[in-house]
């Protein structure tokens, strides 16, 4: 192994750490590249019970950087933050695919209602712990 430190390098939506040359070797990969987004929303996750404060600068720091595909491309989003497609591919879509895509965007659309519903009751002290508990359910599955 060599004693030289590995320096990621970065972009302005994603890093990459190179793995050890042996690895890199063996598995064909010259490093993991990770959306900067993903970490600051993975550290507030993990902050989230223990220093909310500290939890809610992170997503703040999040909301500065754009979403990536796994791969580090970055994602293109409109107005109302929905994916741009590259293209209008609709006719070329199956039936399947179309009911689909119909289904992720009335999935979308629903769990943007709840969160909208969320922020209403926040200022309410009866259901504060609920409205808390329901908000960190959503956070958990929209990562």
């Amino acid at each position: 192994m060599s004693s030289t430190p590995a320096v990621p390098s970065m972009n302005m939506a994603n890093f990459s750490l190179p793995y050890p040359d042996e690895l890199a070797k063996q598995f064909g990969a010259s490093g993991f590249v990770m959306s900067i987004r993903r970490l600051y929303e993975l550290l507030a996750r993990e902050a989230d019970d223990n220093d909310p404060v500290e939890a809610a600068l992170l997503r703040k720091a999040a909301g500065h950087y754009p979403d990536t595909y796994p791969g580090g491309d970055v994602i293109i989003r409109d107005s109302l933050t929905n994916i741009v497609a590259d293209e209008d591919d609709w006719d070329e879509l199956t039936d399947k695919q179309k009911i689909f895509r119909g289904n992720v965007n009335a999935a979308i659309a629903n769990v943007d209602r709840i969160r909208y519903e969320l922020e209403m009751m926040i200022d309410s002290y009866d259901v504060a712990d609920e409205v808390t508990r329901v908000r960190r359910e959503l956070a958990a599955i929209s990562i």
